[in-house]
């Protein structure tokens, strides 16, 4: 490793070097300069000492090329006041108008100078203010080098620009800062129980109040008198101002967050403050802007008039205006899903590629299977059967997501593609999360099959098949080893030709040697390596995966962006939309006098608890403690039963069954009813602590009621009697509306990009730093864009696609078989 060299042509020598030495020289120093990124390091006390020396030194004479350069440079503020971009043009221009090459006359630099320059790839501990400590912090929220560092991305800006007065605050939705000093604080409570903090500031004009609920710890950090600069959106709360969302806060500091200025507030972690990482990440960005790689290839970018990436970094990170943020997080945007795209075709591509799946072909059997049925298929129901045998008709493996809402009938299409495999000679798998879902799978496709049910395997020959022999075997971690002996003898030696179950279908005991369709159900919860090896279970079979969780556009191009798309967005016939209700505490007696009308009718209830132990933390009745008080007050009069995940898989098969034969009229559960459980009868579920439990789970919930064509209702009782605005919201958006996928937009839209991307940010390290779900434009635009760049390199082995390259590599890495 190399020093900083002395200033050439200074040293007292006997016999002084000739100008075009000396020239020769400098050319070399500017070349080592180019190379090293253009930090101004070469030279110990920067390239602008030497150039001006050389100038008074008569070195670099008046009318050399040279001469006009270097004054030039001084008037606009030196070689050190040009960004880097600006310096490596300036050196291009003066490396020619120095002279000829004399690189071996040139001395070795003293080794004793300055440090070499930053590089991407450094360790966060050569930024400045970050020793082991900070490092282990700054990993956390996945940093670990210089690079990273420069790509740690504001989650949002203080607006400086735009102080309020507390007076002046109104509660219009939109974030809102203010300065005040602290005039208490203290842990908020309600009841005996400590649910936060709260404090009161003031600025003269009036007070405000401000909550953190669920962080009980903030208040020990507030200090009386002292000043605060608080961020957030204001409500009002019994007649009262507060800001509870919760708000942003840090000591106000009068030299950053002067009047006018837009100040960064970055993703933290404990023990990690926001100077810190401002000083450290401004560092790395003032560094290593113009260094880093570029998801949008050179040639790409001029095509589509993109400002450099360099410049886009830096301005994120100091913004001038508000505008100028959302300008150039597009831009950043744009590269963000542009290495998604491309690294979800590549992996699509290298599912296909030279793979030859078997030809599955349904033929003159489908029309006899869907006669069979009790009911039509929906048109959405036909387009996506028709699609999936399209694909499984074909050698290239089916690579397609079947997604659709709770209740729309998923199930009995894919029951077809694996029935196909079977008329095919082959063998068809189902794997699923749960032992429940994987138990009503392969109930539902006994009963469809048409009886012959034994307690764990079924034997089959439907007239539509021509009576051909079909085997269906379940298999689920519970069942006793000679239960699962037997099913694996029978999947490896060909009697089993459909085989439904958990993780066990993945075990290397298993063996499945004609296996032609890999089924995964709910395929959110089961890991990349999971999939793949139920994919080499077989020869290449086709891969079909379902979700009842509605997912939109965006996240589908992104996070299942190697998957072709089959929607199911229609209830079947004589379904009706189940009707929604948010009980608050004071309204439960006229909620349970409805639930008692309900199963006096003769239906039944569930009755779901997120917590099945008492909590000291959360306020949530348990489903112990929630079974019992009903029993014995509200629901005394009928038969209730218990299911937790707790209990051993017998035990939840004896529940199951009491309750689907209507034996109990009320089941009181945890959340291991979200999927799974088809009770026709089943027209009313109460969720409990409601607030806990996300949007999508929610919605989750209530598809267990209104399967029939009897009205179901969904009743969400909230344990707080002022649930927070975010859970309010959830609350509200259930009550309105019924349609899985526009529940799926609210959701990521409340939820926001980063946790909204947590699944696609497990395909590398927080690569999706600045990216929307809103970006719908900047998603499609960026689709094309990598068809673009792989129809020219489709290794992207060319050199002007090496940061795309290394952009896509951690998803390519950590995702190596297809979603």
């Amino acid at each position: 490793m190399r020093g900083a060299a002395e200033p050439v042509g200074l040293a007292a020598t006997p016999s002084p070097p000739s100008p075009a030495t000396e020239l020769s020289r400098l050319r070399a120093v500017f070349e080592r300069e180019l190379e090293q990124g253009a930090a101004n390091s070469e030279i110990t006390g920067g390239l602008d000492t030497l150039l001006i020396r050389m100038v008074d030194n008569g070195v670099i004479a008046r009318g050399h090329p040279l001469h006009e350069r270097i004054r030039g440079l001084q008037r606009g503020g030196g070689y050190r006041g040009l960004t880097p971009e600006g310096r490596r043009k300036w050196l291009e221009r003066a490396i020619p108008a120095a002279g000829p090459d004399a690189r071996d006359d040139v001395p070795a630099p003293a080794a004793s100078g300055r440090k070499r320059p930053l590089a991407p790839d450094d360790p966060v501990t050569r930024l400045p203010g970050i020793g082991k400590g900070a490092a282990e912090r700054f990993e956390k929220l996945g940093v670990t080098t210089a690079g990273d560092a420069a790509l740690f991305f504001p989650r949002r800006f203080r607006d400086f620009t735009d102080v309020r007065r507390i007076s002046d605050l109104e509660p219009d939705g939109l974030p809102k800062t203010v300065v005040g000093t602290i005039l208490k604080s203290g842990q908020l409570r309600y009841g005996r129980r400590v649910r936060g903090s709260e404090a009161v500031i003031t600025d003269g004009s009036g007070s405000l109040r401000l909550v953190w609920f669920n962080m009980p710890w903030v208040h020990r950090g507030l200090k009386e008198g002292e000043e605060l600069a608080v961020s957030g959106t204001v409500t009002v709360y019994r007649g009262r101002m507060q800001m509870a969302n919760p708000p942003e806060y840090e000591p106000f500091d009068s030299n950053l967050m002067r009047p006018g200025r837009l100040l960064p507030t970055y993703p933290g972690t404990q023990g990690l403050g926001q100077r810190t990482i401002r000083r450290a990440v401004g560092h790395a960005v003032e560094e290593l802007a113009d260094r880093l790689p570029d998801p949008v290839p050179g040639w790409l970018a001029k095509e589509e008039g993109l400002v450099p990436f360099g410049d886009c970094v830096r301005a994120y990170h100091t913004p001038e205006t508000l505008r100028d943020v959302e300008t150039t997080r597009q831009r950043l945007a744009l590269g963000e899903f542009l290495a998604i795209q491309v690294a979800v075709l590549q992996r699509r591509a290298a599912w296909q590629h030279d793979q030859h799946a078997p030809e599955l072909d349904f033929g003159a059997h489908l029309d006899g299977y869907l006669d069979s049925l009790p009911f039509r298929l929906t048109t959405p129901q036909r387009h996506a059967l028709d699609e999936i045998l399209a694909d499984i008709a074909n050698t290239a493996p089916m690579l397609r997501l079947l997604q659709g809402d709770v209740g729309s009938g998923k199930t009995v299409v894919a029951f077809a593609a694996m029935l196909a495999a079977v008329a095919a000679g082959r063998q068809a798998a189902l794997m699923a999360p749960t032992e429940i879902l994987a138990e009503q799978h392969y109930r539902s496709l006994t009963t469809l099959l048409g009886g012959g049910e034994s307690a764990f395997e079924g034997m089959f020959a439907p007239d539509w098949l021509d009576q051909r022999p079909l085997r269906a075997a379940l298999l689920t971690g519970s069942r006793t080893a000679a239960e699962k002996k037997r099913v694996r003898e029978a999947a490896a030696h060909g009697g089993a030709d459909i085989v439904i179950g958990t993780h066990a279908i993945i075990e290397e005991a298993v063996e499945l040697p004609r296996l032609a369709l890999a089924i995964v159900d709910e395929q959110h919860r089961f890991g990349v390596d999971q999939r793949a090896r139920l994919r080499q279970k077989g020869a290449n079979p086709h891969l079909l995966v379902m979700t009842a969780t509605p997912i939109p556009r965006t996240l589908a191009l992104t996070v299942y962006g190697d998957l072709e798309v089959s929607t199911i967005d229609e209830l079947p016939p004589g379904r009706l939309p189940v009707t929604t209700s948010w009980v608050e505490p004071g309204e439960r007696e006229e909620a349970y006098d409805f639930l008692r009308e309900r199963l006096d009718a003769k239906e039944q209830a569930f009755v779901i608890c997120p917590l099945v132990d008492e909590s000291e933390v959360l306020d949530v009745r348990s489903a112990e403690e929630e079974f019992e008080r009903l029993r014995s007050g509200p629901l005394a009069a009928y038969r209730l039963d218990l299911l937790h995940g707790r209990m051993s898989g017998r035990q939840k098969d004896e529940v199951m069954g009491r309750f689907g034969s209507g034996e109990t009229d009320v089941l009181v559960s945890t959340s291991v009813v979200e999927v799974g459980i088809d009770v026709p009868n089943a027209t009313t579920i109460v969720i409990e602590g409601a607030e806990r439990f996300g949007l999508s789970q929610l919605h989750q919930f209530r598809g267990r009621v209104g399967r029939s064509d009897r009205q179901g209702y969904c009743l969400l009782f909230s344990s707080d009697e002022d649930p927070n605005p975010d859970a309010q919201n959830r609350l509200r958006a259930m009550e309105r509306t019924t349609d899985g996928f526009e529940l799926a937009e609210v959701d990521l839209e409340m939820r926001g990009e980063g946790e909204a991307w947590g699944m696609a940010q497990s395909g590398g390290n927080g690569m999706l730093r600045v990216a929307r779900v809103t970006d719908r434009d900047l998603l499609t635009d960026a689709r094309e864009m990598a068809r673009r760049i792989l129809a020219r390199d489709p290794l992207l082995q060319k050199p002007e696609h090496r940061g795309v390259a290394m952009n896509a590599r951690p998803f390519l890495e950590t995702a190596t078989e297809a979603n």
